[in-house]
C-alpha cells in the first residue's frame, strides 16, 4: 500500500503543474497587453499639440504714484468788511444765500452821504451852465481867460459831485464776486465800525487743496498734472482734476514742496476746509506690458511663455514692477511686438510645440 502511494503522487501533481502554466501564461499575456496599452495611450498625449492663445508685448509707462493728504478751501474767499462806519440801516443777505457780484448785501443810513450828492450836482450844473452861456457869446464880449475860469470851474465841481457819489456808494456793501454768504449776526441799527467784519463770501465753483510732495519727486511736479482726490470721510468719490500751482522753494525742515491742486466743484457739494486724499500719478519709463492671465507661477517665481520660431516655446522669467487694470508691467527680456501665450500655458514645457487656437 505505501509503495502504490509513492508512485500516484506524481501522477496527481502533473494536472495541478499544469493549471499553474496556464495561469503564469495568461498573466504575462495581461501584464504584456496593459504594457502596450499603456504606451499607446503615452504615444497619443505626447501626438496631442496644446491650442493657446498669444498677445503682442506691449510698452506701457511704469508711472509713479505719490499720496499725500491736504486741505481744501474756495476758489475765491473773503471776509468782508466797510470803508466807512455808521449804522446798520438793512441787511439784504441771509447765510448760505447764493449772490451775485455787485449785489447789494448791506446798506448803512446814508443821509449825510445823499445830500452832499445833491448839493455837488448842483453845483456841477451851475458851472456847466455858465460855461455854455460863455461860449454862445461872441468873442469880444467874454475874454478867453473867463472862458478858462468857467471851464476850470466845471471840472472842479464834476470832481466833487464824483467824490460825493463814491463816498455815497461806499455805504453800500456789494459782492465782490459771485459767491456764498457765511453765517453773520448782523442786523438793521447795529453800528458798523470801519473795518468791522461783516461776513465771509466764498467762491465754491472750484476748490484749491494744498499739499505737500517730497523732496525726492518735487522737480517732476508740474502745473497741469492729473490729481485724484477724495474725501477722507467718503473715500469712494473720486474728484479729478489738475495741479494749479507749484511752490518754488524746499521747505529746509520738512525737505517737502508745496502744491496746489484745482478740483472743480460746480454742485457745491465740496466744503472748503474739508481734508482730501490727494494721489498723483507721475510718468515713469516705459516697460513691457502683458496682460495678468499671461503671467504664470512656480518656485522659482513668475514668468511668461514666449512663443518663438516654429510655434515653439521659451520661459521667460519676469519681475513684476506694477498693475494697470487688467495688464502687469514686468521686467522681463522682451521687446515690443514679441508674442506671449495668453491662455492655455498652464501646462506647457520648454521648447514644447504649440498650436494657435483659431
Amino acid at each position: 500500500m505505501g509503495w502504490q502511494i509513492l508512485w500516484r503522487a506524481p501522477h496527481a501533481a502533473r494536472p495541478l503543474a499544469a493549471v499553474l502554466l496556464a495561469i503564469a501564461s495568461g498573466a504575462s499575456v495581461l501584464v504584456s497587453a496593459s504594457g502596450e496599452a499603456a504606451a499607446q495611450r503615452r504615444g497619443g498625449r505626447a501626438d496631442i499639440v496644446p491650442a493657446v492663445t498669444v498677445v503682442e508685448v506691449k510698452l506701457q509707462p511704469l508711472n509713479e504714484r505719490v499720496a499725500a493728504v491736504g486741505s481744501g478751501r474756495a476758489r475765491q474767499q473773503v471776509t468782508l468788511t466797510t470803508r466807512v462806519a455808521g449804522v446798520i440801516g438793512e441787511v439784504l443777505f441771509e447765510g448760505g444765500n447764493l449772490v451775485e457780484a455787485g449785489q447789494p448785501l448791506v446798506k448803512l443810513n446814508a443821509e449825510p452821504e445823499a445830500i452832499a450828492v445833491e448839493s455837488a450836482e448842483a453845483q456841477r450844473a451851475q458851472a456847466a451852465d455858465q460855461v455854455e452861456r460863455y461860449r454862445q457869446l461872441t468873442s469880444g464880449t467874454v475874454s478867453k481867460v473867463v472862458l478858462a475860469e468857467a471851464e476850470t470851474a466845471l471840472k472842479v465841481a464834476d470832481a466833487a459831485l464824483r467824490r460825493a457819489k463814491d463816498e455815497l456808494d461806499r455805504t453800500i456793501i456789494k459782492a465782490p464776486f459771485t459767491g456764498i454768504m457765511g453765517l453773520s449776526n448782523l442786523q438793521a441799527g447795529d453800528y458798523l465800525a470801519v473795518g468791522a467784519p461783516i461776513a465771509s463770501i466764498d467762491d465754491r465753483t472750484k476748490l484749491l487743496i494744498e499739499f505737500t510732495v517730497p523732496e525726492a519727486v518735487a522737480s517732476a511736479i508740474k502745473i497741469g498734472l492729473p490729481v485724484r482726490a477724495s474725501l477722507i470721510t467718503r473715500s469712494g468719490e473720486i474728484h479729478n482734476g489738475v495741479v494749479q500751482a507749484v511752490g518754488t522753494r524746499i521747505d529746509p525742515v520738512s525737505r517737502t514742496l508745496t502744491v496746489r491742486a484745482e478740483i472743480p466743484n460746480p454742485e457745491s457739494k465740496l466744503i472748503p476746509g474739508s481734508t482730501f486724499s490727494i494721489s498723483i500719478q507721475l510718468p515713469g519709463q516705459e516697460t513691457p506690458s502683458v496682460p495678468a492671465l499671461a503671467i504664470q507661477w512656480d518656485r522659482e517665481g513668475a514668468y511668461v511663455w514666449k512663443l518663438g520660431e516654429n510655434n515653439t516655446v521659451q520661459r521667460v522669467n519676469a519681475a513684476i514692477l506694477g498693475r494697470d487694470g487688467d495688464r502687469v508691467m514686468i521686467d522681463a527680456q522682451l521687446k515690443p511686438g514679441d508674442k506671449v501665450i495668453h491662455e492655455g500655458g498652464s501646462s506647457l514645457r520648454p521648447s514644447q510645440t504649440v498650436r494657435l487656437a483659431s
